[in-house]
């Protein structure tokens, strides 16, 4: 499959990047080398592959779940400029 200029600049356009008819040139070739490798990838076999989410065969690390710093509502609320009944004031943005 081939890319013709008229797609690059379509492209070009929808994700807007200005580009010069030179680099519409340089990508014209890139993409198509590019959509050509992905035909020849797409041909191969890979009906016995099973699929896998890493290259790596890794188990998952796990830990127990446990709370290591408890309820410091006072300490944090104590660091604000402004609380009110045990929650953060900021000021009204929205008019």
């Amino acid at each position: 499959m081939s890319i013709d200029a008229a797609t690059v600049k379509q492209v070009a356009t929808l994700a807007r990047l200005r580009v010069t008819p030179e680099e519409v040139d340089l990508y014209v070739g890139q993409l198509s080398r590019i959509l050509t490798l992905m035909e020849a990838l797409n041909r191969l076999p890979t009906d016995a592959v099973e699929p896998m989410s890493h290259a790596v065969a890794m188990a998952i690390a796990e830990r127990e779940d446990v709370v290591v710093h408890g309820n410091q509502r006072a300490a944090l609320l104590a660091c604000a400029p402004e609380t009110e009944q045990g929650h953060f004031r900021v000021p009204k943005m929205i008019e």
